[in-house]
């Protein structure tokens, strides 16, 4: 869920991939099982993403999906993953993506979401883990950014729990837009570390700034 109390600031992760290549292990709850996109999902797509606050109703997001990344299907099918719970329901999501742009090639996690009942299992570090999973089988070698914000600064917590860095001064393209442009996310390290401090510990705080890269 999204934290729209404190200020927004944009925030660039980074994993090295020899951070990732000990992740084959990946822990679901019983029953629970993951499956690659297929076109039908498009509407458990949209349902997790504005259960999540991403978007302000299912038919936005479901827009925007069909836009930013249905022309890719092929790649879709490899890259864009549900977890299932034990009905057989999409209830998590997230896509090992990239971006080949004016900052080069950089492959990057998209859209890492669960359902709010749903959260408190694991799901969002099993999701992230199968993700990079599929990184090192068709990026293998390269290094897997993400963009995120204060707002979502539980997510900053578990990514940085698997090895993600906040990265201090690049940037990271998004090729993948609802308007069809491509953007250049913002990184206001700095500021973002001001923010993150009214609700995170000093503690948790210095070790964002030594971590960083």
């Amino acid at each position: 869920m999204l934290d729209k109390n404190i200020e927004y600031k944009d925030i660039i992760m980074r994993i090295e991939s020899d951070k990732f290549d000990t992740f084959a292990n990946i822990e679901l709850p019983d029953d629970f099982s993951f499956k690659y996109f297929e076109p039908s999902d498009i509407k458990h797509w949209g349902g997790i993403e504005t259960s999540v606050l991403e978007f302000a109703s299912e038919p936005e997001a479901c827009s925007y999906f069909e836009m930013a990344y249905l022309p890719y299907i092929l790649e879709l099918q490899k890259r864009c993953f549900f977890i299932l719970n034990p009905d057989g329901i999409p209830i998590a999501t997230a896509a090992a993506w990239y971006a080949d742009g004016e900052l080069g090639y950089q492959a990057s996690l998209h859209w890492v979401a669960v359902r709010p009942e749903y959260q408190g299992k694991g799901l969002g570090k099993a999701a992230v883990k199968k993700a990079l999973n599929v990184f090192r089988l068709l990026e293998p070698g390269k290094p897997v950014w993400l963009h995120t914000q204060t707002w979502s600064y539980p997510a900053v917590k578990l990514y940085h729990s698997l090895g993600f860095s906040m990265v201090r001064n690049e940037r990271l393209a998004n090729m993948n837009t609802g308007d069809g442009m491509p953007v250049i996310y913002k990184n206001d390290f700095t500021e973002a570390i001001q923010v993150l401090r009214s609700v995170l510990d000093d503690g948790y705080i210095s070790e964002l700034i030594n971590t960083a890269v």
